[in-house]
């Protein structure tokens, strides 16, 4: 299982401004070629949710999730209903901030496969942080994004949640989609 935590700063932004946009995953294909697909959904018992194709290495991932949406604290949380994936759940959420507002992304997820998690799940993992830096820039003009959530660019541990973002360098999604990957980040 890997852990994702990415976030932005957006300096002079309110987070009632920011999550609307955050949340309308509808529009996110036409962010990036990563991400092919996103069909909104109504679910039995009056839930909704989204169905995802979504581009990795030379594949296509596919699968369906539950959102609940929160305005009010501006979160939406998101979970695996099926697909290509055996766990999947996280959320978005936008905070308020003295000099503007804050994007979050977090998610665990599993691919389902144990005898390479080792090797699928670190590129797995870089190719969502790479996608989710692309779609935050293309979202949110003037961002900063944390490639880690921590306010250490690097991936090292800074200690702490609420660290400020530090700028991550030009994510090459297009990259990511071929293959062309480092890897790293956290295990939990």
């Amino acid at each position: 299982m890997r852990y994702v935590r990415m976030a932005g700063t957006a300096p002079g932004r309110k987070a009632t401004e920011i999550y609307p946009v955050i949340s309308d995953f509808s529009r996110y294909p036409e962010l990036t070629d990563a991400v092919r697909s996103v069909g909104i959904l109504e679910l039995d018992g009056g839930r909704t949710g989204c169905a995802w194709e979504v581009t990795f290495r030379r594949g296509i991932l596919k699968w369906t999730e539950e959102d609940r949406y929160d305005a009010e604290n501006h979160r939406v949380d998101f979970f695996l209903e099926e697909g290509d994936l055996d766990h999947l759940v996280g959320h978005w959420q936008v905070l308020d901030t003295d000099d503007g507002c804050r994007v979050i992304f977090s998610c665990d997820f599993d691919m389902g496969i144990p005898t390479l998690a080792e090797v699928i799940e670190p590129i797995a993992e870089q190719t969502l942080r790479d996608y989710i830096a692309v779609i935050l820039r293309a979202l949110v003009a003037g961002i900063v994004v944390d490639p880690y959530g921590d306010g250490d660019p690097s991936g090292g541990d800074a200690g702490g949640d609420d660290a400020e973002g530090a700028d991550a360098e030009g994510a090459d999604a297009e990259g990511a989609a071929d293959g062309r990957l480092a890897t790293g980040g956290g295990r939990r």
